[in-house]
């Protein structure tokens, strides 16, 4: 008689196959049994996340991805897919957050450019998010990409200034100009 590691093998491969085929039902039923074995196991829930979604079950493959976050905070992925899944059905709010826990999990890891598009993607969503911002500014800056990291600074000064904040307004535009000295959006930051 099988043991459950030899089951959940089985369902697993059986689920890839099907997935492969583009048979997410198929797929879903595979990895349900799966977990029937080992209810918590993240690469088992990632799975069903993503062959839901295929099919269309976006509400089920979001509550399920959710639960992979819960289970394996270390992993950015599925607060990745939190994130994409949440702007899709327009919960902003959760969206933002989401993506802004993947790009930290990211960055943590030490994948700067799934980083870069998680807080991309939140400046996107809400771009009054000076974190997010500040974030992408400073990688940039490390990365030596000067032009986007002047954009973002330029982009919290923007963002101090609606807010009344002066003395803040001109550390940001000092900072984008001690990185492009001559730079005309600078220049015009400066004026304002």
């Amino acid at each position: 008689m099988p043991g459950r590691e030899d089951i959940f093998t089985k369902a697993m491969n059986d689920g890839h196959s099907a997935a492969w085929d583009q048979e997410w039902d198929k797929a879903v039923s595979a990895y349900r049994r799966a977990l029937q074995e080992f209810p918590d196991q993240p690469k088992a829930l990632n799975s069903l996340g993503l062959a839901l979604y295929q099919l269309g079950e976006i509400e089920e493959a979001l509550r399920t991805y959710m639960n992979v976050a819960r289970i394996s905070p270390d992993d950015p992925m599925p607060m990745e897919k939190v994130a994409q899944i949440s702007e899709r059905t327009g919960d902003l709010k959760t969206a933002v957050e989401a993506a802004m826990r993947a790009g930290d999990i990211f960055f943590k890891q030490r994948d700067t450019d799934k980083a870069l598009e998680n807080w991309l993607r939140v400046t996107n969503l809400n771009p009054d998010h000076s974190v997010a911002h500040s974030r992408l500014a400073q990688v940039h800056e490390k990365l030596g990409h000067t032009q986007q990291a002047v954009t973002e600074y330029l982009a919290i000064a923007s963002i101090l200034q609606r807010a009344g904040n002066s003395e803040k307004t001109k550390e940001m535009v000092d900072k984008a100009q001690s990185l492009l000295p001559n730079s005309p959006e600078v220049k015009q930051a400066q004026t304002q």
